[in-house]
């Protein structure tokens, strides 16, 4: 029997792929009642036209952070149009204008003409709309921390929450997005005492949390019997492993695709563990490279090259290849770190000296920058 017979080119075994995609909002957000419910009434003055309170939102990788707030974003433009949320991914948009830009989008519909327009001139227009409409205004923003590394953070902080003062404009929240809340530390603290947000932590989800978690996504994205029990533990398993429920949703699409070309009507163990071992384990590395300007590729390949290698020896390397300064090179060093890409080591009776090492592979991230570049 050919392979077209079993699976015609038109047939799928995704009930819904869309389920399997990071931007997917889930109908079902289970085993995040609390932290809904926090983040929710953090917003609930702004539904009553005043200012929402502000909250940063912390915990590892892939707890939910994100899809709680889209959650919570898209409830809100349901129940009321007192609230304009404005949801920004600070590692697409990371200055100060880009994020205004996603303000101006939200309350124009449009983003704002990319004539050279000065953003005082984007500021004014998108408060002067908002005062006139009587709404106000919470911008999330996710990734938060890029914002810190790149010295914008305090600034847009005060556009946003020190509006009043030029624009006569107070009824804005701001929500952080992050990882590790310990960066806050590095606010001036007028800021902070300015920003001042509400916490709301996510933990770790648990094992029977994870099962939970992806047997709703493969009811909703899945036709029945595509996924047999043996495979779906085994994805439970690595998604365990990883602690990142991206890890998971990836795999069980990866696996499914796979199936689809070899024409199965399920997914076999094989496939979750070629979908596992070729791309989802990688997922992780993947977006944090995406996240990476070219200095920080540069710099990125050269540790790879030299793994374990004294600080300021890896220093000398990136300065004659790329003419990058100490002040440069430090960032960048901070960002890898902050990003667990590597790690920063002191060397034993060398006073202040450190040891560059990667947290992976260097084969493995030489490979995915090669694949990067050649995008």
């Amino acid at each position: 029997m050919k392979a077209a017979d079993i699976l015609m080119a038109d047939e799928t075994l995704f009930k819904s792929e869309e389920v399997f995609t990071p931007s997917y909002v889930p109908v079902d957000f289970i085993h995040r009642d609390q932290q809904i419910k926090e983040i929710s009434l953090c917003l609930k003055p702004g539904l009553r036209g005043v200012n929402p309170l502000n909250t940063l939102i912390h915990g590892p990788p892939g707890t939910g952070k994100t899809t709680a707030v889209r959650h919570i974003f898209s409830e809100v433009k349901k129940i009321s149009s007192n609230l304009v949320p404005v949801y920004v991914n600070c590692d697409d948009y990371n200055t100060r204008f880009g994020v205004f830009s996603r303000i101006h989008k939200a309350v124009y519909g449009h983003s704002p003409p990319d004539t050279g327009k000065p953003l005082n001139s984007v500021k004014e227009k998108v408060f002067k709309k908002l005062t006139k409409d009587g709404k106000s205004l919470v911008v999330a923003l996710d990734e938060i921390d890029q914002l810190f590394l790149n010295k914008t953070v305090e600034k847009l902080l005060l556009d946003l929450l020190k509006a009043h003062t030029t624009y006569g404009y107070d009824r804005i929240g701001v929500i952080g997005i992050l990882i590790d809340d310990s960066i806050m530390a590095g606010l001036d603290s007028k800021i902070s005492s300015v920003y001042n947000p509400s916490k709301v932590y996510f933990p770790p989800y648990s094992p029977k949390e994870v099962t939970d978690i992806l047997d709703t996504r493969v009811r909703y994205g899945l036709y029945d019997g595509v996924m047999p029990p043996e495979v779906f533990d085994y994805i439970v398993e690595r998604t365990v492993d990883a602690a990142d429920m991206r890890v998971g949703i990836d795999i069980l699409r990866q696996s499914t695709l796979l199936a689809e070309a070899d024409a199965s009507r399920k997914v076999t163990k094989e496939h979750a563990i070629k979908a596992y071992e070729k791309e989802s384990r990688q997922l992780n590395l993947k977006r944090a490279l995406d996240s990476l300007a070219q200095s920080e590729h540069d710099l990125l390949r050269l540790i790879a090259e030299n793994d374990d290698m004294v600080s300021g020896e890896l220093y000398d390397l990136l300065n004659k290849a790329h003419g990058t300064g100490i002040k440069k090179y430090n960032q960048i060093i901070q960002k890898l770190i902050h990003i667990r890409l590597i790690d920063s080591v002191p060397v034993s009776g060398r006073g202040q000296s450190r040891r560059i090492r990667l947290k992976s592979r260097p084969k493995e991230i030489l490979a995915l920058i090669s694949a990067h570049t050649e995008k």
